[in-house]
């Protein structure tokens, strides 16, 4: 895989992310959000991403959204970027949802229909791979709170490979989260028989001196 990848890096263009997508804001919520279980939207929120675990949609809050706007429902291939705090990263929304919007804290990014040259789960790792990161941090605004502008993240430079070459980096990113899953189940499981193990030593223990 790391050879057919790298002999392509040749096919390789650069263009700026805002040639790419369309931007769109995050619904533009007045206060807190409520939740309200017959609400006839979703929402996500903060709570609901993770930039290895993706979009979590098991727990969305539900709304009854007011005011004249009408609501950009979230798309199956649509991205959402979270430009505020230490943490700036994308996450990728992999299926359909019915009537659900991200919330103000979100960019959304959706591939223009004449950049069908960039899959969207392609640029998604792209935004949390290092070449962006590290432009990010270089671009980065206010010190009590982090935060990406729209022009930044507007003009983002992304290295597009051909198609098969992003097929091929998306499949090796999503072999590698699994692995860490894994390992990460098995050092638990490792843990909790440790532990039960040390606790039933500790009780014999304790009956020896009754």
């Amino acid at each position: 895989m790391a050879l057919s990848l790298c002999s392509k890096t040749k096919d390789a263009k650069k263009m700026s992310i805002k040639h790419i997508v369309s931007l769109m804001a995050g619904h533009p919520f007045r206060g807190s959000i409520e939740n309200t279980p017959d609400g006839e939207v979703a929402v996500v929120q903060m709570k609901d991403v993770d930039p290895e675990g993706g979009l979590n949609v098991t727990n969305l809050y539900r709304v009854h959204l007011t005011g004249r706007k009408k609501p950009d429902y979230l798309k199956c291939g649509d991205i959402l970027f979270i430009g505020r705090g230490y943490r700036i990263f994308a996450v990728l929304v992999d299926q359909d949802l019915e009537s659900t919007v991200a919330g103000s804290h979100f960019f959304i990014l959706r591939i223009k229909p004449n950049g069908q040259l960039v899959r969207p789960d392609y640029l998604t790792w792209y935004i949390n791979h290092k070449l962006a990161q590290r432009y990010f941090s270089q671009h980065i605004a206010g010190t009590a709170l982090p935060h990406v502008n729209r022009t930044v993240l507007e003009n983002l430079p992304v290295v597009v490979p051909p198609i098969d070459v992003q097929e091929g980096i998306v499949k090796t990113h999503r072999c590698r989260l699994k692995e860490k899953a894994l390992l990460e189940q098995l050092i638990e499981k490792k843990k909790q028989f440790l532990d039960q193990l040390l606790d039933q030593t500790l009780e014999q223990y304790q009956e020896d001196d009754a």
